[in-house]
């Protein structure tokens, strides 16, 4: 079993697995949907985890790729680009900034890279640039009206995930000097960040008061715009 890429998943493991109870604890107790939409961001990045670290501890090898996990991972990425939006809340319709344009060219390019240079399946690298393109346009977005702590967090997470694929195309093996796992350990703090990360957006969006009175969640970001 490779030993470094098994304990660099375990941390993973932990770090999602803590992200997913706080913010279940958090759901419960605010009753706010932003925190239940990270739970569950964290939550399906756990489970494909769980099964990567089954497949390393049966198997003792690096899945080539793996539909289960993948299903899980881009559910993660799903549940990030509703909670970017539910942050931002209802803004009136204004033309977007061109610069916006650059993110599908990155995403387009790196999805024909991997395409050329490693053993993705076709359906899966098409599906998570399509999802991150999304993901990426809609953080920039926020980032470029206000800057808070959550959007960059949320970059940092995008970052690390397109690091670790593109040095996973040359994978090194199951050693120190592969850069994989340090950008993958990148990825575990992000989960770590995410919890304090988005308390803070609630609290400068005006939506980080407990019971019932913030169930309306858009109320005075929607006056002032």
């Amino acid at each position: 079993m490779p030993i470094i890429e098994s304990t660099e998943n375990i941390i993973q493991l932990f770090t999602t697995g803590f992200c997913a109870v706080l913010s279940a604890y958090r759901a419960f107790k605010t009753g706010k949907h932003a925190w239940v939409l990270l739970f569950f961001a964290a939550f399906v990045y756990f489970l494909g985890d769980i099964y990567w670290q089954m497949y390393l501890t049966f198997y003792g090898e690096t899945p080539q790729y793996s539909n289960i996990s993948y299903v899980g991972w881009h559910a993660c990425y799903l549940f990030l680009i509703l909670l970017v939006n539910d942050i931002r809340g209802h803004r009136k319709k204004t033309r977007y900034n061109r610069t916006l344009l650059l993110i599908p060219v990155f995403t387009v390019g790196m999805c024909i890279f991997y395409f050329l240079f490693s053993h993705c399946d076709a359906v899966e690298n098409i599906l998570s640039t399509v999802l991150m393109s999304i993901l990426i346009w809609v953080t920039v977005d926020a980032l470029m009206r206000r800057s808070i702590r959550f959007y960059i967090t949320v970059l940092v997470f995008c970052f690390a995930e397109y690091a670790a694929w593109t040095v996973s195309c040359f994978w090194m093996g199951d050693t120190f000097a592969n850069p994989y796992f340090y950008f993958d350990t990148v990825l575990s703090v992000a989960f770590l960040i995410f919890p304090s990360a988005l308390k803070s957006a609630l609290k400068e969006s005006g939506k980080e008061t407990y019971g019932d009175a913030d169930r309306t969640p858009h109320g005075k970001e929607a006056q002032n715009d």
